[in-house]
């Protein structure tokens, strides 16, 4: 994959929308759900976000640490199959179901249709680009523009809605923006007694 090296040309005009209204930005407390691999178990490691800055995603650029997840266990599992679907593999390695409980002090809800509407974009909009295939190319896409935008003044992430279940939500979470936010894993010390070597 090639690292995203050509930035999107609408990145300062979204920076400085959101910059102009903070009032875009509100609370949002409650339970996000995510699969993952048992390579990073620890309640450190599955806050990080690291595992998305290595990779980038829908709402972020590779560098930027994001945590992902949605808000039902079911949105969850279907966004991680719709990953092995794009690729058009099947995983058969082991997964854990996380839970993380969340307090967050500035996110953008992209899912009301008011906060889309002032800011000039649709849902279809939201959802016609391949960010795989862009970022595979080295450009940087809309959405991910729109992320880093987010980060860039000081939000503590986004929801967004699920192209993988209707009505789903999804939510993507930028670790440390806020110092006010708070994230915790739902039985976080449990996780620590699987015994999986994890890596550096």
């Amino acid at each position: 994959m090639s690292a995203v090296i050509h930035r999107h040309p609408r990145f300062a005009e979204l920076r400085d929308l959101f910059r102009a209204h903070p009032e875009w930005f509100g609370a949002w407390h409650g339970t996000l759900f995510r699969f993952q691999t048992v390579d990073f178990p620890t309640s450190k490691d599955i806050l990080s976000g690291k595992g998305a800055s290595w990779r980038g995603g829908r709402w972020n650029s590779p560098g930027i640490a994001t945590l992902y997840g949605s808000t039902t266990d079911n949105a969850a599992l279907e966004e991680c199959k719709a990953h092995d679907r794009y690729y058009g593999v099947q995983t058969k390695c082991p997964r854990l179901l996380v839970a993380i409980e969340s307090q967050l002090t500035r996110m953008l809800d992209l899912t009301a249709h008011a906060t889309r509407r002032a800011m000039g974009v649709t849902l279809a909009e939201l959802g016609a680009e391949d960010w795989r295939k862009l970022q595979a190319a080295g450009n940087e896409s809309f959405t991910q523009a729109i992320g880093r935008a987010v980060a860039a003044v000081g939000g503590s992430g986004l929801l967004s809605r699920s192209a993988a279940v209707p009505r789903g939500v999804n939510v993507a979470i930028f670790p440390g923006v806020c110092a006010a936010d708070h994230l915790e894993v739902v039985d976080g010390a449990k996780l620590k007694k699987l015994g999986v070597k994890t890596k550096a």
